[in-house]
């Protein structure tokens, strides 16, 4: 258990308490805060953090990480102009400055393993501590962290008599399944298996020589509630559909990974 002030840390069950009240945090947010806590000794290069947590996310690693970090100011009430707990160090990366409970110097390194075990331990019971110790994380971990949603990009249906390009439907959700599933906030994954997801992504194009407009909607499978829809339009171009058909579906991943993003 770390503890600042009058924050409280649970970094097994990734969760955070003000004055031992639940704080609403993502899993992810406290994930982070607790590697930065564990690391205060250094600066946390923004590299090694992508490497840890966004190792897939590619070029939505960056944002991944900013918002993240604005995660935890949030939490923490901190202000970046003048933090008591999270610095910024420009093109270098973040360090935890708070001070711990017990601490004297927050940045110096963490109590070394016999200030906070008993050192005379045999050693069947101490890998017994570690093995109860580590089923006891796990077990919380499940069992109060929230459940991850699954989302499946169901095949795009066309609305219109006739098609002007047959296979821009099928490339379009294509790029959108690339786009989403590197950008997807902490507790969301594509299902691949449409069967197994909680979440329906729903793509409908309207399509004319002149104009193309697509409709994006997220429906929750339980009980059919429509939980967020978008409207996209772009200009038709007949000789090449590809760039527009990027276009749609990069905007169309902004637009619900920043809806899923105010729900987490």
């Amino acid at each position: 258990m770390l503890r600042f002030d009058d924050v409280r840390l649970d970094p097994a069950a990734l969760q955070a308490f003000r004055n031992d009240i639940p704080l609403d945090a993502p899993p992810q947010v406290v994930d982070v805060l607790a590697y930065l806590i564990a690391h205060r000794d250094r600066i946390v290069s923004r590299h090694e953090l992508l490497e840890r947590f966004w190792p897939r996310a590619g070029t939505g690693g960056d944002a991944a990480l900013n918002t993240c970090i604005r995660r935890i100011r949030t939490l923490l009430e901190d202000d970046a102009e003048a933090p008591r707990y999270i610095q910024t160090r420009p093109r270098a990366g973040y360090r935890f400055i708070g001070a711990l409970a017990g601490e004297d110097n927050a940045a110096g390194p963490p109590p070394p393993p016999s200030a906070r075990a008993p050192a005379r331990w045999p050693l069947a019971g101490g890998l017994l501590a570690v093995a109860l110790g580590v089923g006891g994380a796990l077990w919380a971990h499940a069992a109060l962290s929230p459940p991850e949603h699954r989302i499946a990009i169901e095949p795009v249906q066309g609305l219109c008599e006739y098609v002007l390009f047959p296979k821009f439907n099928a490339g379009l959700r294509e790029s959108l399944t690339a786009r989403i599933s590197h950008r997807l906030p902490a507790g969301y994954s594509v299902a691949a298996d449409s069967r197994e997801a909680d979440l329906h992504a729903r793509v409908s194009v309207r399509q004319t020589p002149r104009q193309t407009v697509v409709v994006l909607t997220l429906v929750d499978k339980r009980d059919g509630r429509l939980l967020w829809s978008g409207e996209f339009t772009g200009d038709t171009d007949m000789d090449d559909y590809v760039p527009l058909q990027r276009s749609l579906a990069e905007r169309m991943a902004v637009g619900l990974t920043g809806a899923l993003d105010k729900r987490s």
